[in-house]
Order: C-alpha cells, then sequence, then structure tokens
C-alpha cells in the first residue's frame, strides 16, 4: 500500500461508541474539563503564564532539555540561566515559549490550520536550535520551517512519509482537522486534538521539532475551543513514544487516544489538587511545584 494513504487512514473520525476503549474515560476527561473551567484559573493572577511555562518544560524535557519548571521559570522571567546545564537547552525552552504564545493567540483568535500556519508554528519552535541543511535536493532552513527534502527515519518510530508526498500530506491534514474543529461537541474536540498531535508525528514533515510542534497544534486546538490545555507529562515518555508506534504500525489511533486522555486527566487532577490545597492556605497559586 502507497505510504500516504497509511497515513491519511488516520484522519477518518470514529463514532464514540465505535472506539475500543470504555466511554467513561472520556466521561471523566469531560467532568474534569467542566470542574476545571468552573474554577476560573485563568482569572488567577500569573495563572496562564506559569501554565504554558509547565507545558513547555515538559513538552521541551521529551526532546532531551535539562531544565525543569523552576529553571524554565527564571529563564524566562527574569533571564537567568540554569549553571551547568547546555545553552541549547536554553534556547529550545525560549523558542518553544514563543511558540506556544503564537498558538495560544491564534487559538483564541478562532483562526485555521494551513501549511503557512505549521510552517510559522514550527519556525517559531526552531528559532534559535533550528539548522540549515544543503544536499542535490536544494537548501532546507529548519529556522524557516521549510518542510524536508529528504526522508527521514528515527528508531522509535521508524521511517516517516516520504518527502515529496507532505505537501499534500499537509493540506488534506488541515481541510479535515479545520473540518472537524467545526464541532460543538467537547469530547469530539479533545479526541481531534489527539489525532492531530498523532497525524502531525507520522507525517512528520520537518527535519527538527516535529513532535513539539505537534504537541502545539493539539494545544492550538484545545483553546480555540475552550478546552483546557493537554500536557504530556515526561515521567510516561516511554510510553507515550510507544503509543505513537502503536498507531503508526496499526493505522489505529485508539491506543493513542487511549494514552493521551489519561495524560488530559492527569494533567487536570493535577492542576486542581494544587489549585484546592494552596486555595486552603490562602496563598498565592503557582503551578511551579
Amino acid at each position: 500500500m502507497d505510504k500516504i494513504l497509511i497515513f491519511l487512514n488516520l484522519f477518518v473520525p470514529l463514532r464514540l461508541e465505535m472506539i475500543d476503549m470504555k466511554f467513561d474515560i472520556w466521561q471523566t476527561a469531560e467532568n474534569l474539563n467542566i470542574e476545571y473551567i468552573s474554577l476560573d484559573l485563568n482569572n488567577i493572577i500569573d495563572y496562564e503564564k506559569y501554565k504554558l511555562y509547565a507545558i513547555v518544560t515538559s513538552s521541551t524535557q521529551l526532546e532531551g532539555s535539562t531544565l525543569n519548571e523552576l529553571d524554565t521559570k527564571l529563564l524566562l522571567d527574569e533571564g537567568i540561566t540554569a549553571k551547568g546545564k547546555p545553552l541549547e537547552h536554553h534556547l529550545m525552552v525560549k523558542d518553544n515559549y514563543e511558540a506556544i504564545k503564537f498558538a495560544m493567540k491564534a487559538g483564541g483568535e478562532k483562526q485555521v490550520l494551513s501549511p503557512d500556519f505549521l510552517k510559522k508554528l514550527n519556525s517559531l519552535n526552531m528559532a534559535e536550535t533550528g539548522t540549515v541543511v544543503s544536499n542535490v535536493l536544494g537548501i532546507i532552513d529548519g529556522r524557516r520551517g521549510d518542510f524536508r527534502l529528504v526522508n527521514a527515519f528515527s528508531d522509535a518510530l521508524g521511517y516517516y512519509l516520504d518527502a515529496p508526498k507532505i505537501p499534500e500530506a499537509v493540506r488534506i491534514f488541515c481541510e479535515e482537522f479545520n473540518r472537524q474543529m467545526k464541532t460543538d461537541n467537547n469530547t469530539d474536540i479533545l479526541r481531534s486534538s489527539f489525532d492531530a498531535h498523532a497525524n502531525l508525528v507520522l507525517i512528520h514533515p520537518w527535519q527538527d521539532g516535529n513532535k513539539r510542534t505537534s504537541r502545539l497544534v493539539m494545544n492550538f486546538m484545545q483553546r480555540r475551543a475552550g478546552l483546557p490545555l493537554t500536557k504530556v507529562h515526561k515521567e510516561d515518555s516511554k510510553e507515550y513514544l510507544l503509543a505513537l508506534k502503536k498507531a503508526k504500525d496499526t493505522g489505529d489511533l485508539n491506543p493513542f487516544r487511549n494514552f493521551m486522555v489519561k495524560q488530559h486527566i492527569k494533567t487536570l487532577k493535577n492542576e486542581i489538587a494544587a489549585y484546592k490545597q494552596i486555595n486552603k492556605k490562602n496563598e498565592k497559586f503557582s503551578l511551579i511545584l
């Protein structure tokens, strides 16, 4: 089977009752969404900023950064670098923060997905850490969000979509998920955000920054729908890659959806519990724990 068809099969949305997992886990996620939104945490001073710091820290740690949440806070608030930690890790954090701010603004403005939007998101992600690759096919500037021109392979996930098929796959990706974002059903949107995340990783349009950018697309879709943001937790990185590999190898997104909805539940439970604990003490709330 032609490789592009394997990836595009993942775009087909499934009716919720057909998903091979218990519905109650999605109902749990929806109940937590409602509770989380009812707390009106975004009106707490600096909550939004520290929420993004927490996501940035985890996302960059998944790609090898050694900066923890306190390091991230000091770097982004005060420009203080973490002693003994590589400059590249600091630049990765700063880039990812600029990219997530762009994604959140775009989501708030109800923008839609397009190839140019995705290139801009990736270019922000790689502004200081992207590289320029030159070969017989041309020059790819990782700082501009250029799509790769050569085939890609990783030890974790194997070969990705053939490079010549990327522009068409990205075009169809944007059309499909713009269509899916038109729903008012929160559970469908949450599931679609996870599906977009997996699909973009597996299309793998760029030389670098694919997983970071894919997680930002997920968060963009969630913000656009007014949903709480999902964080992929560093301690679950092995399960994260296994879930992506299962989706790639089988063409079945259910294992990845199941993993991600559990990450969403974990994210919200942790934040709600932290808020309630701090609120009892009448202290200033912070996600930097």
